[in-house]
């Protein structure tokens, strides 16, 4: 396995090797970033980048088309993430990605696939978080050779992720000269730490009004009521999912939707809720969002949190 920061530094072996068959593998996934390194392998390779998906229906048909080039031209495929994949299709593919020779490369992400001892096959480790030293190094592969608000950036926080290093470099490129204006005015309310509203998140589904209530007034001020909805909106949404999952006996689905939750919510306080109350405390913020965009006060949201906080596990 190479890890990530290797990579960016030396991707000759990549390039004088063999492979056909790239992982990248992390806990979380990564999207924008996955795309734009696989797009950044091709130019390596010197391959055209194409995009083949995984979830495809025929799924034959697509198998089929990365075992065949046309006039003995090569592609560099991304394939999208194997965890996303029913489990049929999984183990489908798993197979596929062991096996494949050629012609083309294929790359794609999953947190648990394991490669065999074929020397066809590449891993690379990404990192669930990046520091200032490797933000620059994925800058450059980006095609930045700077960004220029990433020393005001890494003043406000120690790490971001993978997709937003992906976001600031975007941003970096359209912004000229009003990069200082937007690390002043901006910067502030898009690095709010995940840790942040995470453990905001595990103290309103633990009940614990004390942590929730000290944390949320750290971080109410932040952001505007629409986001608040939003965020815990999708909260409720994915914990109503694990919840009704777990209850079904489908750990695997469980895994994938409890992503972004609390650990202690998947681990033990999931069982306190019913799929009942989910479902209200969800119909709840739907009414919230409908008085806001009306013209209505945010100061229900303060409601909300007390009518999950205050209610017996």
């Amino acid at each position: 396995m190479k890890q990530l920061i290797s990579f960016l530094n030396d991707s000759s072996p990549l390039i004088n090797s063999t492979t056909r068959v790239i992982c990248f593998k992390s806990s979380k996934y990564p999207l924008l970033f996955g795309r734009a390194c696989a797009s950044y392998c091709a130019q390596l390779l010197g391959s055209s980048f194409s995009y083949q998906s995984m979830q495809a229906n025929n799924q034959a048909a697509a198998m089929a088309g990365l075992q065949t080039s046309f006039l003995g031209t090569t592609f560099c495929y991304w394939l999208g993430s194997l965890d996303e994949l029913s489990p049929s299709k999984q183990k489908a593919w798993t197979e596929f990605l062991k096996s494949y020779h050629g012609p083309h490369t294929l790359i794609f992400f999953s947190s648990t696939f394991v490669g065999s001892k074929v020397l066809s096959i590449e891993t690379i480790d990404l990192p669930d978080t990046v520091d200032g030293s490797l933000f620059q190094n994925i800058a450059q592969m980006l095609g930045a050779q700077t960004v220029s608000f990433r020393i005001p950036l890494f003043k406000q926080t120690k790490k971001v992720s993978l997709d937003e290093v992906y976001l600031f470099v975007k941003y970096d490129a359209v912004l000229g000269k009003r990069s200082a204006q937007f690390a002043r005015d901006w910067l502030p309310d898009m690095i709010v730490p995940e840790v942040s509203l995470f453990s905001l998140s595990q103290a309103l589904f633990d009940r614990k009004p004390s942590s929730f209530f000290r944390l949320w007034k750290q971080l109410a001020h932040r952001y505007t009521a629409p986001f608040w909805i939003t965020f815990w909106s999708e909260q409720l949404w994915r914990a109503y999912c694990y919840v009704r999952f777990q209850r079904m006996g489908k750990l695997l689905e469980a895994k994938k939707i409890g992503y972004r939750l609390p650990f202690s919510f998947l681990n033990r306080t999931w069982r306190n809720y019913t799929l009942e109350e989910l479902k209200a405390y969800h119909h709840f913020l739907y009414e919230i969002d409908y008085q806001v965009k009306n013209g209505g006060s945010a100061y229900a949201l303060d409601l909300f949190y007390a009518t999950i906080l205050l209610q017996s596990g």
